[in-house]
């Protein structure tokens, strides 16, 4: 099932164009990504919304670099973009991703 088009971003990855969105509530954001086109299954990540990174509190803000990242991660995981079936819960990933780039 494909993300909403209104709410969702397009982000391409290694020349693969997938669709992703974020949400969050009091304590935690929501990364939802998979295949813009004939999506299977779905990549589910989290992210605590304060993250000390290098003795520094980082506010984590989901862009295009940290989504990169994520994809790049899963894909090692083992996540199959192109599987049906059930969502690819790889948890939270605020200790794995580089605040950095």
């Amino acid at each position: 099932m494909a993300l909403p088009k209104k709410t969702s971003k397009i982000i391409t990855v290694n020349n693969i164009k997938y669709s992703w969105m974020a949400s969050g509530n009091d304590d935690i954001i929501y990364l939802i990504i998979c295949l813009k086109e004939s999506p299977g299954q779905k990549l589910l990540a989290s992210f605590n919304y304060v993250n000390i990174f290098e003795n520094d509190i980082v506010e984590v803000q989901i862009i295009p670099s940290i989504v990169k990242q994520v994809i790049e991660y899963a894909i090692n995981k083992g996540w199959n973009p192109y599987k049906k079936g059930k969502e690819f819960n790889i948890g939270t990933m605020n200790d794995l991703i580089n605040y950095t780039t």
